[in-house]
């Protein structure tokens, strides 16, 4: 199975992987991740079995990588939006920003939509997953430190790491129905969030 760190280092072999991951997540817009085949995908590709299989060791490596690059993605989306200047002049602003960043991958990324609600559960990435949702609540909770003076305290760094669970099944409920998502959950998602992170603390 390849990884970001173990990924061939020769331009043509990279591009060969691209090509593999982008037919995947391409096939992945029609296609259940139960009937797909890896024969599909290398013809999808544009490359021989042979060397779809020089690279992965099976359908689910191929769709582990996948779900790895946009995870990468999603720490992206989260620091592009928390650093960006100058500042929006709110933090719910700064939230509906972010929201509205997910969700257009939601909208825009192919396979994303599908692979979020019907692809496998692969023990490879959980961990990335999880390190994930920690980096970009680390982001978040920085953020709203630094320029819409959130108390930096343990409970806020908890409600931070909370919040990103309850933004994440906000998106879930928005998009479970409609590929275009709901406009009032998503207009939604950034109020609730707002509201929880600066609610005083029950220890103040």
């Amino acid at each position: 199975m390849t990884d970001q760190a173990h990924r061939p280092q020769q331009q043509r072999s990279r591009e060969k992987v691209a090509r593999i991951l982008r037919a995947t997540a391409t096939l992945l817009e029609t296609t259940s991740y139960e009937e797909l085949g890896t024969k599909v995908i290398a013809a999808e590709a544009g490359v021989s079995i042979g060397v779809l299989y020089r690279y992965f060791a099976d359908k689910e490596a191929i769709v582990a990588d996948l779900i790895r690059d946009w995870l990468r993605m999603d720490v992206r989306i989260a620091e592009q939006v928390t650093e960006e200047q100058p500042a929006p002049e709110s933090s719910r602003e700064l939230l509906e920003k972010l929201v509205t960043a997910y969700a257009d991958r939601f909208r825009a990324e192919p396979g994303y939509r599908r692979v979020w609600f019907h692809g496998p559960r692969i023990a490879a990435v959980g961990a990335v997953g999880r390190q994930t949702d920690l980096d970009i609540a680390d982001r978040l909770h920085r953020a709203l430190v630094r320029g819409y003076a959130l108390p930096d305290t343990d409970v806020s760094r908890r409600r931070a790491r909370l919040a990103l669970a309850v933004g994440g099944n906000l998106l879930d409920l928005a998009f479970r129905e409609r590929p275009d998502g709901d406009p009032e959950i998503l207009a939604d998602a950034a109020l609730i969030i707002d509201r929880y992170l600066f609610a005083p603390s029950p220890d103040a």
